[in-house]
């Protein structure tokens, strides 16, 4: 519907459009010239992150150690005044919205408002706002209008949201519980791999056994063979019982020991077959958890009206938690905007690595259920010694963690000892 009002828009301009785009090329306002409070959802809606990237490259900023805040802090501070920035800037987005540019800034205005409620329905609305920052026909009561729509519907994903946390919650508990019935499989198939190394040295023991029998039971042939006597002969006959009994009772043991070992290697073979479709689930599971989390963090949009927009400026350490997961903790920090750093919780007499983190760290996050009583006791003394935030949390699970980020962003309990 939207490329149809495009087409039409185009085709009744058309005998004019030589003459509109030379007032357009004069009546356009610059980048540094639109609006302040349109500059942010500009650089923000109308150039992806990559695209900000490679601008920046372009004009030799370094950019290998700066979040996504900080890319956006710095080309928002250039739209502020006419330079390389800015005026790169804005060619890219008068190249990039070309067809928003022919079709929409020679409308009138009550045409404009139509085109733009259109966009909206349809969540293409990039290029008009764009049209609509640089359009100096636009009254500021229209222009007013056009920005509060999109900028409230950063508000409107609420329900959304707590739904993505629920599913992220659920799905922690599910990969707990996974991750506690592989470790009891993993247990269980290490006992089964000793029993079996067990009944393999039994079996190389019968082996022999055996061996040495059957020697044993030829040289009493040989010798009933060579013998006349009759007493001797009985004699023989006797041991050579004897020996038939021993070597009956070996060949019995072999037989139930190779019984034991082909058993031993059906469960064995069964068990690996569980633990790879856990892999395959566990794997699943994460892959999930992953595109979750990433919905969760595209629709909530980095600006000076989401709630976890302080958390750009602070260092989250972590201390503990499940390290299989510490992807996941630094995913959730760092797409809020913050910085992640990471120490495993283990300590000795002097625990230096782990101060000198917590002396760069802004907020301090803490697991009890993850590590030791002393170490909980170390970090609680050091988190007073430097005054700085600490969360002591009763699990790892992800839903925690960003809870208690979240909860000191909005003004929460801070320092829970």
């Amino acid at each position: 519907m939207l490329k149809k009002l495009q087409h039409k828009l185009q085709k009744n301009h058309s005998l004019n459009e030589t003459d509109k785009n030379d007032k357009i090329k004069k009546d356009l306002l610059k980048l540094w010239e639109v609006d302040g409070f349109f500059k942010c959802p500009i650089m923000g809606i109308c150039l992806t992150h990559s695209e900000q990237k490679k601008l920046l490259k372009k004009i030799n900023i370094p950019i290998k150690k700066k979040s996504y805040f900080e890319i956006h802090e710095i080309l928002i501070s250039s739209l502020n005044s006419k330079n390389d920035l800015s005026q790169k800037i804005d060619n890219i987005l008068k190249c990039k919205f070309k067809r928003e540019k022919e079709s929409l800034l020679g409308l009138s205005e009550n045409e404009f408002q139509n085109y733009f409620k259109i966009a909206f329905e349809a969540g293409d609305y990039a290029g008009v706002m764009w049209a609509t920052a640089i359009n100096p026909n636009l009254s500021a009561e229209t222009k007013r209008e056009i920005y509060g729509e999109i900028h409230m519907a950063t508000f409107l994903n609420n329900d959304n949201i707590l739904k993505l946390k629920q599913k992220i919650f659920k799905q922690q508990e599910k990969i707990d519980k996974l991750y506690e019935e592989t470790k009891g499989n993993i247990k269980l198939r290490r006992t089964l791999q000793k029993e079996n190394k067990i009944l393999k040295k039994d079996k190389e023991e019968i082996k022999k056994i055996l061996c040495a029998t059957e020697q044993e039971k030829n040289e009493l042939k040989e010798k009933l063979v060579t013998s006349n006597n009759k007493y001797n002969y009985g004699k023989n006959e006797q041991k050579k019982e004897t020996i038939n009994k021993k070597l009956l009772k070996a060949k019995l043991n072999i037989q139930n020991s190779q019984d034991s070992i082909t058993s031993l290697k059906e469960k064995n073979l069964q068990l690996l077959i569980e633990i790879e479709q856990q892999k395959k689930i566990n794997q699943l599971i994460k892959n999930k958890m992953k595109k979750t989390v990433t919905q969760f963090f595209h629709s909530n949009s980095c600006d000076a009206s989401c709630p976890s927009f302080d958390l750009c400026k602070k260092r989250i350490l972590l201390v503990g938690g499940l390290q299989g997961m510490e992807a996941l903790y630094r995913e959730v920090i760092e797409k809020s905007g913050g910085v992640f750093d990471y120490h495993s919780g283990y300590v000795k007499k002097k625990p230096k690595k782990l101060e000198a983190c917590l002396k760069r760290a802004d907020m301090v996050v803490c697991p009890v259920n993850c590590n030791s009583h002393g170490a909980c006791s170390i970090i609680k003394s050091l988190a007073k010694k430097h005054k700085k935030k600490l969360h002591m949390l009763s699990n790892s699970s992800l839903h925690s963690v960003s809870q208690a980020i979240w909860g000191s962003n909005k003004g929460g309990t801070i320092n829970k000892n």
